[in-house]
């Protein structure tokens, strides 16, 4: 009783483990997905900053901002040389990278200057605290790793560190001051004719991207993803409530003879009831203590295989999956009990002996 009591929070957990990384691989719309990126032909800061103020002002433009791009950028760090791609944030994207965040702090880098966070690659020898010495022309200039992130919106290039800043120490650092990429969001009532102005506001020699298909398409990807699996949890949990209460039926039922002599020698209805009871959370309690025992490292194992390798996301105690497993567990158990004494209870004593 107590083996198939912990397999079904063992089975639990370690399926839960696919729900964070399904979450880090299939993605519906990320707070920063926009509809429509303008991007600079040659990869420069080229998209002036008047063009973000006119996108700004369309009343179908939801939100609209811009990163500046710096790439290949040789620095030093600890007596190392190595590789950043440098980009500029806003106050929108620092608010969307919190979620990110895995050490550190991101209103360091807003606030103050020369503050700047890595995004978390396999290849980099870079962590919070360290300096990064960068020359601009004849400029020598010092940045510090404020901060630590799981994921950013870039792709990753092997050897090259992505090094996030915000656009006041972007523009200290280089001397730019225009924009690489402006992204736009628009609103629920934009239609094809608001994404062609904006379009003929760019011009022919910005590179123009319609991505609101593709966002649906990813959109309907993670919601067929997160049916099954969420699915897939729900039957597990279902599957545990009618083992359970089968289980205990059939225990009741193979000492149904026991149950009357114990009731010939006096016992009352509630006794029975309060014994059976405590019979079925002595299993459910076992159990679970030895479903954690075992479920809670293969969890462990499966999360740094998918997701800590992958994104860097540190383990974490499910707490909320662990909790609504056990819940079931402990729930169906007790209300399990009340089916069979019931019918104990309403059997006589000649019955309940004379039962087979």
């Amino acid at each position: 009783m107590v083996g198939s009591f912990s397999l079904s929070i063992i089975l639990f957990l370690c399926f839960s483990a696919t729900v964070d990384f399904m979450h880090h691989a299939v993605v519906p719309l990320r707070p920063w997905t926009p509809d429509i990126s303008l991007a600079s032909a040659d990869q420069t800061c080229s998209l002036s900053n008047s063009l973000l103020k006119q996108l700004k002002n369309d009343p179908k433009v939801a939100r609209a901002y811009g990163r500046m791009f710096a790439y290949n950028i040789p620095v030093k760090s600890g007596g190392q040389n190595q590789k950043i791609d440098l980009v500029s944030y806003e106050n929108y994207q620092f608010s969307w990278a919190k979620d990110s965040l895995l050490n550190g702090s991101i209103d360091a880098v807003r606030q103050k200057e020369n503050q700047v966070l890595i995004v978390h690659n396999s290849d980099s020898s870079l962590y919070v605290g360290d300096k990064i010495q960068l020359n601009f022309g004849k400029k020598q200039q010092e940045i510090t790793v404020a901060g630590l992130l799981s994921s950013s919106p870039f792709d990753s290039v092997r050897g090259v560190t992505t090094v996030i800043c915000s656009e006041k120490t972007f523009r200290e650092l280089t001397g730019e001051t225009n924009y690489t990429i402006i992204d736009v969001q628009l609103t629920e009532k934009a239609v094809d004719r608001d994404a062609d102005s904006i379009r003929s506001l760019a011009g022919s020699n910005i590179q123009f991207s319609d991505r609101r298909a593709s966002n649906r398409e990813g959109k309907g990807a993670f919601y067929s993803m997160a049916l099954f699996i969420y699915g897939f949890l729900v039957v597990i949990v279902l599957i545990t409530i009618f083992n359970i209460a089968n289980s205990i039926a059939m225990s009741v039922s193979a000492r149904i003879k026991q149950y009357g002599a114990m009731r010939a020698i006096g016992m009352s209805g509630h006794q029975l009831i309060k014994m059976i009871t405590a019979e079925a959370v002595t299993y459910s309690v076992a159990g679970s203590i030895v479903g954690c025992f075992i479920g809670l490292p293969l969890h462990k194992i499966l999360f740094e295989k998918m997701v800590t390798a992958h994104w860097g996301d540190p383990w974490q105690l499910p707490l909320g999956m662990l909790a609504l497993i056990v819940a079931a567990v402990m729930i169906s158990s007790i209300l399990a009990v009340h089916g069979p004494a019931k019918r104990i209870h309403k059997m006589s004593i000649v019955d309940t002996i004379s039962a087979q």
